[in-house]
């Protein structure tokens, strides 16, 4: 049993040896400045670097094809926690982290993946919030949702918004449209416009840069948005219905402790609503305290399991 402490120990001290160089690098899908999701991840990346002192490093707009050579080059040159920053660099992350065992190797959005580490949020209790809201301050019963690709993360946030505005109007539909591009402002607005054209009134928007051009359509069409990522009560109060706020930055934060600690394993980490990751954002003045209270309920019930909104078809 002595030899088994001792043991224990030293293991222990090592980890700790390694977690002080600990160097992390984050490859992501767009940019640093887009006000959404790359965004937001860059203020995770910022904070771990103030607040831990470790050397961090990041590259933008990696395209799919190049995803292996980046992840791999960061991986080469020592750094030994490697982010893919969405969805996108499941595939990538799964062959750089069998090639590099050494590395702790993570992917936020990220289907659950052998020997990968993976940062998810219950998607289908955001939705649920924002469709509940929705559904019960559209006027036509017609709502939208708009994603640049159909992503398994993009169909659960649909399911959950699905059944909130249903648990709301059970005569409401949902119409759903994909720009094959996170950034591209222009398609979003057009996608948004022939929502709106077909009797959608509020709209949510997932998507990096390009969620602007939802808002725009919002804007000029005088209909609303629900955010899912980020709370846009705050920079477009008109617009916004309700917001979600999906702080991937926040959680990219807690892995590395965890990865400092030598805690980080290669397991799925998942965030509710009302986790310090997962939160309620702004409402629209125009939303009444009475439907503010049933969003409340609903989210006291996911949080205790009996409130379950239904898995994606």
């Amino acid at each position: 049993m002595l030899a088994g402490l001792v043991l224990g120990a030293a293991s222990v001290m090592a980890t700790a040896v390694q977690a002080d160089d600990l160097k992390v690098a984050v490859i992501l899908p767009g940019l640093v400045n887009d006000k959404a999701f790359n965004q937001n991840v860059f203020e995770g990346i910022e904070r771990i670097k103030g607040e831990f002192g470790v050397e961090t490093a990041y590259t933008e707009k990696v395209p799919q094809p190049s995803q292996v050579e980046v992840m791999s080059d960061y991986a080469r040159r020592g750094y030994n926690v490697i982010v893919g920053a969405g969805a996108e660099y499941t595939d990538a992350a799964k062959r750089v982290a069998a090639q590099f065992p050494d590395a702790k190797v993570l992917v936020l959005n990220g289907a659950p993946t052998e020997g990968v580490a993976t940062i998810n949020f219950e998607n289908e209790q955001f939705g649920y919030v924002l469709g509940l809201t929705a559904g019960h301050m559209s006027k036509s019963g017609i709502v939208g949702a708009l994603s640049a690709q159909q992503v398994p993360a993009f169909d659960q946030i649909v399911a959950g918004y699905r059944a909130g505005v249903e648990a709301a109007n059970p005569d409401g539909k949902v119409l759903i449209a994909y720009t094959n591009d996170w950034a591209d402002i222009a398609k979003a607005k057009e996608a948004s416009l022939n929502m709106v054209s077909q009797g959608a009134d509020v709209m949510l928007p997932y998507l990096d840069g390009g969620f602007l051009g939802v808002v725009q359509a919002a804007k000029q069409r005088s209909v609303h948005v629900v955010g899912v990522v980020s709370d846009l009560s705050i920079p477009y109060p008109d617009e916004n219905l309700v917001s979600t706020i999906l702080d991937f930055g926040g959680a990219l934060y807690m892995a590395i402790d965890l990865a400092k600690k030598g805690e980080l394993e290669a397991h799925d980490y998942r965030f509710g609503i009302g986790t310090d990751a997962g939160k309620l954002g702004g409402f629209n003045a125009g939303v009444s305290d009475e439907v503010k209270a049933q969003v409340d309920a609903a989210i006291a019930a996911m949080k205790d399991g009996s409130l379950k909104p239904g898995a994606a078809q």
